[in-house]
């Protein structure tokens, strides 16, 4: 077949031009990746529907703190929650929100095949995985560090002398950022690493909230069935909620009310340590996840 004797081709200028902006960097992009996983998570430039969760978790954490504030105002002899005990009281909650928030930080991503746009830029596989760690652990703070902040300002002033108040307990202050900030870290990097196994969202929030509850029956049932009392006290690192009570019962230099275990806590330090080598292992195992197939 004989093409047109007039056929030619014809190139069109559509204006393309060279990026002659800043170039931010690598750090600029951490930030803004952190920035954008919090937004996302927290169902940002999204419907109503996926901003109902994280605001009912917000309410009810935020109960946790004013009714007690509202008790002691009205009743001053009245026993409240005490820093030490908020921490057990809420671990459902900051479960739900990490479960909640976590696989809205990766497994899109991975279901949407964007991880290559994100190495291609500046940012590394380590930097993206400790973008999304920050940025888990920044929001789980709102629900122990906030929360804790303002119910301890709130029972300073109410006392008789609030500046006076505040210097003789500025001690439990730094207790309440360390419990707060270490708990953060170690709730978020467990969820974060259960969630880059999957790219469907519903599955990372069911494993997540199903295994924190087999875990702490596991560790329920080892109480009950070791009887070696030297054994007994390492069950704790088997057990979030548990590990995370005692944490914070041990920063705060007191006993376990509960004797259930039968056994004295750990130091303060094996806690700490147990959960701050979990955060370890979990970006251990997040980073040789990304690594071979992404």
């Amino acid at each position: 077949m004989s093409s047109p004797e007039n056929a030619f081709g014809e190139v069109y200028d559509r204006g393309y031009q060279h990026y002659e902006g800043a170039r931010l960097g690598r750090r600029h992009a951490f930030r803004a990746l952190t920035t954008y996983s919090m937004k996302r998570a927290l169902g940002s430039k999204k419907s109503w529907t996926a901003k109902v969760v994280p605001v009912l978790l917000y309410i009810a954490v935020g109960l946790v703190v004013v009714i007690p504030l509202g008790i002691r105002a009205f009743l001053p002899d009245a026993d409240v929650v005490e820093y030490w005990d908020y921490f057990g009281i809420i671990f459902g909650i900051l479960g739900v929100f990490v479960a909640t928030i976590a696989p809205e930080m990766l497994c899109n991503d991975r279901r949407e095949n964007v991880l290559t746009l994100y190495f291609s830029r500046a940012i590394t596989r380590a930097d993206y995985l400790l973008a999304k760690l920050l940025g888990a652990a920044l929001l789980t703070l709102t629900i122990t560090l906030v929360p804790m902040i303002i119910y301890w300002l709130g029972r300073q002033l109410l006392e008789d002398s609030p500046l006076a108040a505040m210097k003789d307990n500025s001690g439990d202050l730094w207790r309440i950022i360390v419990v707060s900030v270490v708990t953060a870290l170690y709730v978020g990097a467990v969820g974060l690493m259960i969630s880059s196994f999957t790219g469907r969202k519903a599955i990372a929030v069911a494993v997540i909230i199903v295994g924190v509850l087999v875990v702490s029956a596991f560790a329920g049932i080892l109480t009950e069935v070791i009887t070696d009392q030297d054994v007994l006290p390492y069950i704790a690192f088997l057990s979030p909620a548990r590990l995370v009570q005692e944490f914070s019962y041990g920063i705060f230099n007191q006993e376990i009310a509960d004797q259930e275990f039968g056994v004295n806590p750990l130091s303060v330090w094996a806690y700490c340590g147990a959960m701050l080598a979990t955060v370890a292992c979990c970006c251990g195992v997040m980073y040789w996840r990304y690594v071979p197939s992404d």
